[in-house]
């Protein structure tokens, strides 16, 4: 067999496994997610077209956390298939080793990667907003003129400075019992506590209002009406982004944000572990052929129910890795980029070793 059908040869078997992984796996996905929320859309009385709508959402995100499941099943489907029909061993015979395959795999396997970084970057956020739109909507109930309502949000902006504020309308750019604290050290020194605020010319313009100044022996109370506060240390963009699921912010957007907060003087810890798995995810995509390719090649008489065994097998192996080193990275036990990445090496010390054990 010339190597250039070869390759032809072996790319085309993956990609067709691949497709069927990866459509398998959304289905089940979609299954098993519609089973559980089921009795909830049948209590809200949630048409067909709307469920149709929530998962059409719903399915970039499923085929983004999918992929490297597919991308697994496919790997040991591909290489089981082969070792099954003894076409490994003539591609041995004939000089072709597993060297060869491997390049070819990890090879899409990366470029797989990149594709997955950029869609969760561009498609996903998006979708996933949507998507939780229509939850809200139709089975939480909540109406559309209130939906970008956020209640209670606490920041510390500056370390000296801390807001709660009651709720947040986006739509209107509009704060709703605002609680404005200035302190030096552990004393109170001001505080601006409002009915309502509206940000009108990149200021906040509070209508009514009381403004308490504390000196150590008294306090002054003053209030007023239309007055514009542009020092009060955060924007509509911070309200928004504090109650924005990371699912729902790229990578960027999310940077810039984690950035932000530090900068007020909050704690980014959870946000970015939620960013320094952004990175880390679409890499598993590369990974898991690695760890596939021996593990396929090892098991030669194995059959699909096998092969699908133990792609599920490492694929709930490998995302438990993953949660768990996403509660130490929020816990503050692990540091962002190692609670990300500790799976991710893990499991790519161990199909190195794995490849290196097998018979090429």
């Amino acid at each position: 067999m010339p190597f250039k059908l070869f390759d032809r040869y072996i790319i085309g078997i993956f990609i067709r496994q691949l497709l069927f992984s990866l459509i398998a796996a959304a289905v089940i996905f979609i299954i098993v997610d519609l089973i559980e929320h089921l009795d909830r859309f049948i209590d809200k009385n949630v048409g067909f077209w709307v469920i149709f709508r929530y998962y059409g959402y719903f399915l970039p995100y499923i085929l983004y956390l999918v992929l490297p499941v597919a991308i697994l099943l496919a790997t040991l489907f591909t290489i089981g298939g082969l070792s099954r029909t003894h076409e490994l061993t003539a591609m041995k015979a004939s000089g072709i080793n597993l060297h060869r395959i491997l390049f070819h795999l990890l090879f899409i396997g990366i470029l797989l990667s990149g594709w997955n970084f950029i869609f969760g970057e561009t498609v996903v956020p998006y979708s996933n907003k949507m998507n939780k739109d229509i939850y809200r909507y139709h089975v939480k109930g909540i109406k559309s003129d209130k939906a970008g309502r956020r209640g209670d949000i606490y920041l510390r902006n500056q370390p000296d400075e801390q807001v709660h504020i009651k709720y947040y309308d986006a739509e209107k750019e509009t704060v709703f019992n605002l609680d404005w604290q200035h302190y030096d050290k552990e004393i109170m020194k001001q505080r601006i506590v409002a009915r309502k605020a509206l940000w009108r010319d990149s200021t906040w313009v509070i209508d009514i209002g009381s403004r308490w100044t504390f000196y150590p022996d008294s306090s002054v109370r003053r209030q007023f009406t239309d007055m514009t506060f542009s020092d009060l240390g955060f924007g509509p963009s911070d309200l928004v982004k504090v109650q924005t699921d990371p699912e729902e912010m790229g990578y960027w957007q999310l940077d810039s944000f984690v950035t932000r907060l530090r900068d007020m003087g909050g704690d980014p810890q959870r946000w970015s572990v939620e960013l320094a798995f952004k990175t880390s995810m679409p890499w598993t995509c590369a990974i898991v052929i690695l760890l596939g390719v021996p593990i396929a090649a090892h098991y030669r008489r194995s059959g699909v129910s096998l092969s699908f065994g133990i792609g599920l097998f490492i694929s709930f192996v490998y995302f438990g890795l993953q949660q768990i080193g996403k509660v130490l990275g929020f816990n503050g036990a692990l540091e962002p980029h190692y609670a990300a990445w500790a799976g991710n090496l893990l499991f790519l010390l161990v199909g190195i070793f794995l490849y290196w054990k097998v018979e090429k």
